[in-house]
């Protein structure tokens, strides 16, 4: 397990809400270089003058943005400290990427749930504390780095487990039935290879990356996760959310991990049998 990389809580949480806006992002990267006028920032960024009035008031308004010279129809604008550690962040996220893999609050403050029942609330804020998360702001429908779940996953198992993973399985195991899109498809009244088929659309909820494929034969399913990045932590995490899924359906069957990416296979699969 690798050591991860303490960042400012402020960073993760602002992350957060320049993804939510693509304009507030080209923005903020067209003043990476150094200082820009709304006019050379609308060029760069292809935007209109408008929408870069717009994002540069909402980048400033967090302090991602200032004000550093000229007059009102030439102001300069910069990337303050904390706007370049965003950008940063964006790009570690992100690696060679179009679109930084990203997981939606809802994990976070999965484990966030799950770690202090079981071994109190100083526990669960110095685990995030320590990957540079503030658990006070977390907005289960906001959207934050899939590197730093996983780091998460990671710390769970170094701090609560015995290296086998077993750990971070039980959690999400636990917390199945705490995920809006899970409990919203398992609501349906619908027989289990039904809700198998359609939980692709949940997958959708919770990440912006990778996807769900489903086969079913009889009374198997294989689901496939086509996922962008992966770990023994992730696995274990996605066979307990798996169990966790089914035990809330009410229906009685097995999960088990048949192929994973990280031994060479195109995609991570698990067979639901009942």
């Amino acid at each position: 397990m690798q050591a991860v990389e303490r960042r400012d809580p402020k960073v993760l949480h602002e992350l957060s809400y320049v993804l939510a806006s693509r304009q507030r992002e080209k923005v903020l990267a067209a003043l990476l270089p150094g200082p820009k006028t709304p006019a050379q920032i609308g060029q760069q960024a292809s935007l209109r003058l408008p929408h870069v009035s717009r994002a540069l008031s909402q980048l400033q308004k967090e302090g991602l943005v200032q004000w550093v010279a000229g007059d009102r129809r030439g102001k300069l604008y910069a990337a303050t400290d904390v706007g370049r550690e965003v950008l940063q962040a964006l790009a570690d996220s992100r690696g060679d990427r179009l679109v930084a893999p990203m997981a939606r609050g809802s994990h976070f403050r999965n484990y966030y749930h799950w770690v202090s029942q079981r071994f109190g609330r100083k526990a669960a804020n110095d685990l995030f504390e320590d990957v540079g998360f503030d658990p006070s702001r977390v907005d289960a429908d906001g959207w934050y780095p899939l590197k730093t779940a996983m780091d998460i996953l990671d710390l769970v198992e170094t701090r609560f487990g015995d290296g086998s993973y077993e750990t971070v399985r039980a959690m999400l195991r636990d917390e199945a039935h705490n995920f809006s899109s899970l409990r919203r498809l398992l609501s349906r009244v619908l027989p289990l290879p039904l809700l198998i088929e359609l939980s692709p659309s949940a997958y959708h909820r919770e990440f912006n990356h990778g996807r769900l494929e489903i086969e079913i034969e009889g009374r198997r399913a294989i689901i496939k996760n086509y996922d962008w990045m992966s770990s023994r932590a992730r696995c274990k995490a996605w066979l307990g959310t798996y169990e966790g899924a089914i035990a809330f359906s009410g229906t009685k069957a097995t999960v088990r991990k048949v192929s994973c990416m990280l031994d060479g296979d195109a995609y991570c699969g698990y067979a639901i049998e009942w």
